[in-house]
């Protein structure tokens, strides 16, 4: 039964590492659903990659890094959903 958590847990880390490294160097989200919300792609990628690396390196990390960095990617990802996109001035 570990082991099937410790594959769910590798595929979520490189799911969401993937994701992030993509976002981040696009600029665009992978995952459909979640275009409309995400208004910060760059700083959505970040807090992905983050949590992924979390995720990925759990059974090396001490606890005292690993869990900042989740909450750091969790932050990272729920701040870009709420910032709203600049507006540009004179295009009207």
């Amino acid at each position: 039964m570990a082991t099937v958590f410790l594959v769910i847990r590798f595929a979520l880390a490189l799911t969401f590492a993937a994701a992030g490294v993509l976002a981040l160097v696009t600029g665009r989200i992978a995952f459909s659903w979640l275009r409309r919300s995400v208004h910060r792609p760059g700083i959505w990628g970040a807090g992905a990659l983050l949590l992924g690396t979390a995720l990925g390196l759990q059974p090396v990390l001490p606890f005292e890094v690993q869990i900042p960095l989740m909450i750091l990617g969790l932050l990272l990802i729920g701040l870009s959903q709420l910032w709203w996109r600049r507006r540009v001035s004179g295009t009207d």
